[in-house]
């Protein structure tokens, strides 16, 4: 169960989607979803969808926020892939928790999908 108890550290008990972070940004910047978009060249629609989680940050997207916030597209893609593993372990770890295998292989599926 050790095993279990490190991968789990790994991940953040809940997922940051690079939206609130993009918010938070904003926020700093007193700068509107409406002015964002137009520097993005998006919709306000989009830049709204994002921040509340429902759109991902692509490379395209990344490197239109590099350009317009100053903050690196490796940034983005490394939140929303971060976003990504942890939405993915929390689904396989409540997958497995519905199979009835011993606690050792239990650890050992979790560590696969890790």
């Amino acid at each position: 169960m050790m095993l279990d108890q490190n991968i789990s550290e790994i991940f953040l008990a809940e997922p940051i989607h690079p939206g609130e972070m993009l918010q938070d940004e904003l926020e700093a910047r007193s700068l509107s979803q409406r002015e964002l978009a137009a520097q993005l060249g998006v919709s306000p629609a989009f830049v709204n969808a994002l921040i509340h989680g429902r759109k991902s940050v692509s490379v395209s997207l990344a490197m239109k926020l590099e350009k317009a916030l100053e903050i690196n597209a490796s940034f983005w893609l490394n939140a929303q892939r971060n976003n990504n593993r942890t939405l993915a372990y929390q689904k396989a770890k409540q997958e497995l928790e519905h199979l009835h295998v011993p606690a050792a292989r239990h650890a050992e599926l979790l560590q696969a999908v890790a």
